[in-house]
């Protein structure tokens, strides 16, 4: 992560900003060393000392402030979404899981965005909302990919990670189109036809020669929950495989930050809320507590849009649980905001081509 030094007013300056080089007095003596957290009393005594501007750190994850896209890994993200959306329509005739090509989609094309230094930033991309499913798969794939190597776990348990992120909704292709593309609320019948796409998947995939069992059950069991209310085996704890834990988290996350047919996105910080709240009974909580740390570094220096319209970036952030983003906005005013209600968008600096 780059951290650039910018001189601020001091009446730009927010409690929770960091001091970017050593303040000095008249003498040359230190008053504040480099990296010193303002808060409301060194901010009176610096202006008690007659000074007006000093030097901030700007925690940004480039050095321009912008969110950047290496421009072949991009074309590699859109050809495993063209891939996998033909994959899925194979499969929808065939009955059968080609699981060569999605494990050459996993290892060849998902992988490497896995260990790219932008990686998460993918998930802000742009696609058409028709094109939901084949995007959200690898999206889950790739975020499924990332919790795992956050979570320091081996090559091989993240390749297969990757793997069951990729085809944990490989079911949905047994599911009628009316349903998963119906605009507006599920009825309980069609809820339930819906929620069999879990037990499809574990239909067309188990049976597959060689297939990691953990892959497998984690496709399975990815919409149970810790407190035993999710499906379809309302499984609870324990019982519960820990590649499914991890895709849960992956899938909430994306599915909350996409367009759906039933559904508007929420932006990435509403998201993160959800699944702070979520992991207290419903969700690991050692995993997502990684995730969402994770997440917090990742989004320092995103461009974003305010709610009354004006644009900036985000150039520091408090606790996860707490996280008061500061926002340096284009006219170069020092904005604190409560919560992340006040941040309408993202602005991601690509789109999917279709």
């Amino acid at each position: 992560m780059a951290v650039a030094i910018s001189r601020y007013k001091l009446s730009q300056i927010l409690p929770g900003m960091e001091v970017g080089r050593p303040i000095l007095d008249r003498n040359g003596m230190v008053l504040l060393t480099e990296g010193t957290m303002l808060n409301e009393n060194l901010l009176k005594r610096l202006s008690r000392l007659g000074l007006s501007e000093i030097d901030i750190k700007e925690q940004s994850l480039v050095d321009s402030g912008s969110i950047l896209f290496d421009n072949e890994q991009l074309k590699i993200y859109q050809n495993a979404v063209s891939k996998v959306k033909d994959l899925f329509r194979t499969i929808i005739v065939d009955k059968k899981v080609p699981l060569r090509q999605f494990q050459n989609i996993a290892c060849n094309q998902v992988a490497p965005l896995v260990a790219s230094q932008f990686a998460i930033n993918y998930l802000n991309l742009e696609g058409p909302r028709e094109d939901y499913t084949y995007c959200h798969s690898i999206n889950v794939a790739l975020l499924s990919g990332l919790i795992g190597k956050w979570l320091h776990y081996s090559p091989e348990a993240i390749n297969q990670l990757i793997l069951a992120g990729l085809l944990h909704d490989v079911g949905k292709t047994q599911i009628p189109i009316s349903i998963l593309g119906k605009i507006g609320t599920l009825t309980k019948d069609e809820m339930q036809l819906a929620q069999l796409h879990a037990t499809h998947s574990y239909r067309l995939l188990s049976s597959i020669p060689g297939i990691s069992p953990s892959v497998v059950f984690g496709i399975l069991q990815h919409h149970e929950r810790l407190d035993g209310s999710g499906y379809p085996g309302n499984y609870s704890h324990e019982k519960i495989h820990p590649y499914a834990r991890i895709i849960a988290i992956a899938d909430i996350y994306d599915a909350m930050t996409s367009d759906r047919a039933y559904n508007n996105k929420v932006t990435p910080f509403l998201a993160a809320d959800a699944l702070a709240s979520g992991m207290i009974a419903k969700l690991d909580v050692g995993i997502c507590t990684t995730f969402l740390e994770q997440f917090r570094y990742s989004i320092l220096g995103n461009s974003v849009q305010l709610a009354d319209g004006q644009e900036g970036e985000i150039v520091h952030l408090g606790e996860f649980l707490n996280p008061n983003p500061i926002i340096k906005c284009s006219d170069g005013k020092i904005i604190q905001l409560d919560n992340w209600k006040g941040i309408s968008k993202v602005k991601p600096v690509a789109s999917l081509i279709r």
